[in-house]
């Protein structure tokens, strides 16, 4: 019952979630968004508490801050790469979502992963910039 109960909790905490924050991914686990997942939480035991998204010609970077509690400033790695021509674009402010600063990284197979750019007035220009 206790079990029932938790995984009902869960579930009303899950939608409450999704309704201010909106989906965070689409694409299953074997999509490039599902791969970027997964690398951010497997990377260095725990997930980066920011990333930096840097596009060059050729590829698409994200960068994790590494830095120790103690430290006081980051400390950025690389964390996962990707060939530029399997991004589509990015898109952002999606309609009807409550997180100011969202955009979409979205990837070419279809799939998308939703960040959030801080502080949040970069989301637009770099959707710009990127394009798509």
């Amino acid at each position: 019952m206790a079990r029932t109960m938790e995984g009902a909790e869960q579930a009303v905490d899950n939608s409450l979630s999704r309704a201010a924050h909106g989906k965070g991914l689409h694409g299953g686990w074997e999509s490039r968004a599902g791969q970027f997942l997964m690398t951010h939480y497997t990377a260095a035991y725990v997930p980066a508490a920011r990333l930096l998204v840097a596009f060059t010609d050729r590829r698409v970077l994200a960068l994790g801050d590494r830095s120790k509690l103690w430290q006081s400033k980051s400390v950025y790695e690389p964390q996962w790469e990707a060939p530029r021509a399997s991004i589509a674009g990015v898109r952002a402010d999606p309609k009807g979502i409550l997180q100011r600063g969202r955009f979409e990284l979205r990837f070419a197979d279809g799939a998308w992963i939703a960040l959030v750019a801080w502080p949040s007035t970069h989301a637009e220009p770099f959707a710009a910039r990127v394009g798509g």
